[in-house]
């Protein structure tokens, strides 16, 4: 597989995980929508990683490089690296603490958040692709 093919692959999954994501949150499925918005910012930042020649075995090794490597270096909005970490939480929330509850409201914004984030990480990678 070509490196590009690679950067496509995990931009897929991440437009596949926001479908999901927004289904989940019009059938009221809360958890199952954070947890989809946060894979979906994964997968998008994955892309970005990879494309910056980085992988990682953790998810938490890929939050650390996105502050380290994006907000740091104002490459991205600190905005950004609070929305992630929101969603990093509150996954582990939603996938291992029983009864954990989330507003649909904030379930909604979450999700088009994330979809933004998707998109500024897809804005990058071809800004980069441009000026290669």
């Amino acid at each position: 597989m070509k490196n590009r093919e690679i950067v496509e692959y995990w931009m897929e999954k991440a437009a596949d995980d926001l479908q999901s994501a927004k289904a989940n949150v019009a059938s009221g499925r809360n958890s199952n929508a954070i947890r989809d918005a946060y894979f979906a910012c994964f997968h998008a930042l994955s892309s970005l990683l990879f494309k910056s020649g980085k992988s990682f075995r953790k998810h938490k090794e890929a939050r650390a490089s996105l502050h380290r490597d994006f907000i740091r270096t104002k490459k991205i909005d600190s905005f950004w690296g609070k929305h992630y970490d929101w969603l990093f939480n509150n996954r582990h929330k939603a996938d291992y603490r029983p009864l954990v509850a989330f507003e649909k409201d904030q379930v909604k914004e979450s999700v088009e958040k994330s979809d933004e984030f998707v998109e500024l990480v897809r804005s990058i990678i071809d800004s980069e692709d441009k000026s290669a």
